[in-house]
Formats: C-alpha cells, sequence, structure tokens
C-alpha cells in the first residue's frame, strides 16, 4: 500500500474507534440512571453537561491542531475518549457522573473535531470524496456497539467491567495507526491544493463559515430530534407499544448508513450541492409525513426516509468548512462542529418545551421548520472541483 492509502486505512480505524465507543456507552445510559435512581431531568443534565464540554473539546482541539497537527491531537483525543469512556459506569453519585461524563465529552469533541481534519485532508489529498465512506465506518461501527451493549446487557455482564474490551481495542487500533495518520506536512500540501490563494496565510472569514454552520446546525437538530425523542413520539404521541421504540433509532441508522455507503460516488457523480438539496427536500417531505402520521407505522417509514435524507449533511459540511479557507481548515473544521452541539441542546430543549406545552404529538413540528434551511441553503455544499491526486510512493 502507498503511503496515502495507510493514511485513508487509518483514518478509517480512527471514524470506527469513535462510533464503536460512543455507542457503546449512550446506549448503556438507561442502565447508569437505573443504578443512581437518575429522573429524566438529571438524564437532561448529563447529557447536557456531556455536549457543552464537547463543544470546549472541539474548540480545543482546533487550537492544538494547529500547534502540533491533526495527527497527534486525534491520536491525543481518541486515547482519552477510550479511557474516559469506561469511567461513567463506575460513577457512585449523580455529581461524580457528571464530572465523569464531562471528561468524556471533552474527549469526544477533541475527537469529533480532529478525525474531520484528518479525514478532510485525506480527501484532498486523494483529490475525490471520501469522506461519506469514512462517516458510513461511524455508522457501523456505531451498530455493532449498540449489538455488544444489547448482548451483554443481556448476559448480565457487570456495568462498567463491559466497556474495558471497548477501551482496550480502541487504545490498541490507536497505538497501531497513530503513525500512518497524516503528518502536518502532507496535512498542509493537501490544503494548499484547494486553496487558489498563495503567499501569506489568510485570516478565517467567520461570515462564509456562519452560513456553512446554519444548515449544519439544522441538520444536528434533526438528527437528534429522531434520535432523542422519535421513540418517545411513536409511543406516547401515536399510542405504539413500546418495544417499537428502538426499532424507530435502529430504522434510521440503518437507513442513514446505507445512504452513506454510496455517498462519495454520489457526490462525485452529481456534487454536493445537489446531493444535499435533494436530500434536504426529501427530508422536509420525510418530517411532514412524520408529523400528520395518523399511525406509528407511517411515522416508522418516515424516520427511516428521514435517516437517509441527512445522512450526507455532516461530512460534507466538514468539506465546506476546510474550503472556506486552506489555510485554517483545522481552525474551521472544529467551528463548524459547535454546531453538533448547539443543534443538540437546541433540540433538547425546544421539543422538550413544545411536548410539554401542546403534547407529545406536536414534538416534530419544530423539527419540520428548521430542516427546511437545509434546502434552502444547500448552496454553502458546494465544492470546486477536485484537484489532481498527490503522488506518494
Amino acid at each position: 500500500m502507498t503511503r496515502l492509502q495507510l493514511a485513508r486505512a487509518a483514518v478509517f480505524v480512527a471514524f470506527a474507534i469513535q462510533g464503536l465507543t460512543f455507542a457503546s456507552l449512550i446506549t448503556r445510559l438507561e442502565s447508569i440512571a437505573t443504578k443512581l435512581d437518575l429522573s429524566a431531568g438529571d438524564v437532561f443534565v448529563v447529557l447536557g453537561v456531556t455536549t457543552a464540554v464537547g463543544a470546549i473539546g472541539s474548540v480545543t482541539a482546533g487550537h492544538l491542531a494547529t500547534r502540533v497537527g491533526s495527527a497527534a491531537t486525534l491520536s491525543l483525543m481518541l486515547g482519552g475518549a477510550s479511557l474516559a469512556a469506561v469511567a461513567p459506569a463506575f460513577a457512585p453519585t449523580m455529581g461524580t457522573l457528571l464530572v465523569l461524563n464531562g471528561v468524556y465529552g471533552f474527549f469526544l469533541g477533541g475527537v469529533d473535531a480532529s478525525m474531520n481534519m484528518q479525514g478532510t485532508a485525506t480527501q484532498d489529498a486523494y483529490g475525490r470524496p471520501l469522506m461519506n465512506g469514512f462517516h458510513a465506518t461511524w455508522s457501523a461501527a456505531a451498530v455493532l456497539g449498540a449489538v455488544y451493549a444489547t448482548v451483554t446487557i443481556a448476559l448480565g455482564v457487570p456495568l462498567g467491567l463491559d466497556m474495558i474490551p471497548i477501551a482496550v481495542i480502541g487504545l490498541v487500533a490507536n497505538v497501531a495507526t497513530f503513525r500512518l495518520l497524516l503528518p502536518p506536512a502532507a496535512v498542509d500540501a493537501a490544503e494548499r491544493r484547494t486553496s487558489n490563494t498563495r503567499g501569506p496565510k489568510n485570516k478565517l472569514p467567520m461570515l462564509p463559515l456562519l452560513l456553512v454552520a446554519v444548515p449544519t446546525f439544522a441538520m444536528w437538530f434533526v438528527d437528534s430530534a429522531a434520535s432523542a425523542w422519535g421513540g418517545i413520539y411513536v409511543v406516547d404521541g401515536l399510542g405504539a407499544m413500546a418495544a417499537v421504540a428502538p426499532a424507530i433509532y435502529a430504522a434510521y441508522q440503518l437507513v442513514l448508513l446505507a445512504v452513506r455507503l454510496p455517498g462519495d460516488r454520489l457526490v462525485a457523480r452529481f456534487g454536493a450541492e445537489r446531493v444535499i438539496r435533494t436530500g434536504g427536500v426529501i427530508g422536509v417531505g420525510a418530517l411532514l409525513l412524520i408529523v400528520a402520521a395518523p399511525h406509528w407505522s407511517v411515522a416508522a417509514v418516515g424516520f427511516a426516509v428521514l435517516g437517509g435524507s441527512l445522512a450526507l449533511v455532516p461530512p460534507q459540511s466538514f468539506v465546506a468548512a476546510a474550503h472556506i479557507s486552506p489555510d485554517n481548515a483545522e481552525e474551521a473544521i472544529a467551528r463548524v462542529n459547535l454546531a453538533n452541539y448547539a443543534g443538540y441542546l437546541a433540540a433538547a430543549s425546544l421539543i422538550a418545551a413544545v411536548a410539554e406545552v401542546f403534547g407529545e404529538r406536536s414534538m416534530f413540528v419544530i423539527p419540520l421548520a428548521v430542516a427546511v434551511l437545509i434546502p434552502l441553503m444547500a448552496g454553502r455544499f458546494a465544492t470546486r472541483p477536485a484537484p489532481e491526486p498527490v503522488k506518494t510512493g
């Protein structure tokens, strides 16, 4: 394999570790809540703290990557996330859980930013779309993590101990692939190939970055609504059996994965702008179906379609952010990644408020309104034609 192919493989591994670790931990949240006798409000606080500290981790990764490179930043943050993911299950109190989840959230945000820095640089070095494949790997690993959690919980493996194998896998894979990631010089070379400027380094223009962040925020708002509230909507709002709730999440994630698998080919053929706009229109239609659904089975179809419609927004948002100012690609990616956390927090608070005032049946009216931003602002995802690939040995 060439040096560039090895770097691509290392990025795939990083995305897989992140997806596996995150899903393995988040699917144990209910068990942790039961152990500590947490209320729904307590769980919201725990998730809110994790998300808020994740935003700090993302910004920190952006600053660190400009100094030591995104490869070293990714390896550091990935190792920290693998270790920190074990601790929350051992928390004896709510206060301790907040601290431990906050530590994990910091590394989670750092990994989210730095792995997309490496992914975007690797794509630019190749000269063709790769980011959707990287994100598909994350999704596939997340499904495996959820399955692993289901099996270990069913077998009665003690809470906390079941996370140790996940941490070991992550640490070993991280050590094995760290030296294969693109070093700072190779990242800089890839960024220069997408830049139309020469000479002194330019400052990061904030308005174009904000215009990419807005539809990205909309995607994460809708994604958070579907992931966290979809099950509650069909059970409490449409009268489905409790067993239907996890199936809704599974359908959403599986179709999302199915679209990401050919995503790079779709972007290469039709362009990011057209793909995102088409997906956005389909997503609005899916949300209309969810809001108007007369029965939970209709809403289930809507959630499955919704997952596919949103699948390509996150990877393309990082590419678009990096190409706004290739001189500042790491910082741009770290900042647009904040839309992830902002969308999650906004969705959690607004949907909870709507449900409280108008009932569960009205939960997805706001996500429908927010989703319109995606097709309307799809032009922000347009990217320049890919350059010729970097020649490596």
